[in-house]
């Protein structure tokens, strides 16, 4: 009789069990059934944050529970720290909006924690469609035909200012792999830069493997630049012939303060939640955005786009965002000094 009750029992918990597991799935589809999310963007719609964010956002909706509409919502200003700030401290954390923001944003932190109004490691990260590939580009009438050129003589690199990435690179190399570049800097953006290296003001500058293949693809059709080194973790299939940075930097510190300079490059283009999004929606966005970097039909309007997939998930990025704002303080010190912050 003992045993009977006892299977009765059993019986009765394995059914409450089952009964349960389908209430706790549909609650994130009774959430987001006939909702409306946000998708905020930190730049405008025609770069490419602009591109990548409305194409998830046109695929993403069939894998999300409840099927939700997803409307796009520009919020560009300080180089992609307003989207940042708003994600942080402002948006609902309901999970009725997402993000893709600027990709050294754990960057920015490390570098300067007491002006940062956000802690990257708090974020919801849904995954990244994307890495950002730096790539140094010389004029072709410069004279300069490799790194091994570029440690001989002076050369004249067009960007904005010492906060800019590219500088920081530039100058990371000149320290740990004696090269001669010279910032020329106060340029306003990617279109003054490249009118300079026509006009032979300068004679280099940091571009994107993404920018070469779509904005200056008439440039490397015409043989008109020449690629010096690239950034990533491997050589990219087109430039099979060019050193990574790290090829270049053979100084232990020098690796761990080029991983931080560069670790923006491998943030990509990044999608993420507010704090305290609700664990469900949160993983519900994150399987999401796993199945849609499979979608072929999403792939195909990528490649349409001339753009790249190389994506991250977002257990990955937040692995990666601690890791950089746990790094040595005294790399982070080297890091401060090379992008000209003071102590």
């Amino acid at each position: 009789m003992l045993t009977s009750a006892r299977a009765r029992i059993a019986t009765l918990v394995l059914l409450a069990s089952v009964a349960a597991a389908p209430a706790r799935a549909d609650a994130v589809a009774d959430f987001y059934q006939g909702k409306q999310v946000n998708f905020v963007v930190s730049f405008g719609p025609g770069g490419s944050y602009g591109l990548y964010a409305h194409l998830i956002a046109t695929h993403i909706g069939k894998y999300l529970p409840g099927n939700p509409s997803i409307v796009m919502q520009y919020m560009p200003g300080g180089g992609g720290v307003k989207a940042t700030n708003y994600m942080y401290n402002a948006a609902p954390k309901d999970g009725s909006v997402i993000a893709t923001v600027f990709k050294d944003l754990a960057l920015e932190q490390a570098l300067r924690p007491k002006e940062a109004k956000y802690d990257a490691r708090k974020f919801g990260w849904i995954g990244s469609v994307n890495e950002y590939i730096s790539v140094i580009t010389v004029w072709r009438d410069s004279g300069i035909k490799s790194i091994a050129d570029a440690r001989k003589r002076e050369v004249a690199m067009a960007t904005s200012g010492r906060a800019h990435q590219g500088s920081q690179l530039a100058i990371l190399l000149n320290d740990f792999a004696g090269t001669k570049f010279k910032l020329v800097t106060g340029y306003r953006g990617a279109a003054d830069m490249n009118l300079a290296m026509e006009r032979g003001e300068v004679q280099a500058r940091i571009n994107s493997s993404l920018g070469l293949r779509t904005q200056q693809a008439a440039w490397v059709r015409d043989g008109k630049v020449i690629s010096l080194a690239q950034g990533g973790e491997a050589r990219q299939p087109d430039m099979p012939n060019v050193p990574l940075f790290s090829e270049l930097v053979k100084d232990p510190e020098g690796r761990q303060v080029l991983a931080i300079v560069e670790s923006g490059s491998v943030v990509g283009w990044p999608e993420l939640m507010p704090p305290g999004v609700p664990a469900d929606r949160l993983a519900a966005w994150r399987k999401a955005f796993d199945e849609t970097m499979k979608d072929p039909a999403f792939i195909a309007d990528v490649k349409k786009a001339k753009l790249d997939v190389h994506p991250k998930s977002g257990q990955v990025l937040a692995a990666l965002i601690d890791r950089i704002l746990a790094a040595d303080p005294k790399i982070i010190a080297r890091a401060r000094k090379i992008a000209g912050i003071k102590e």
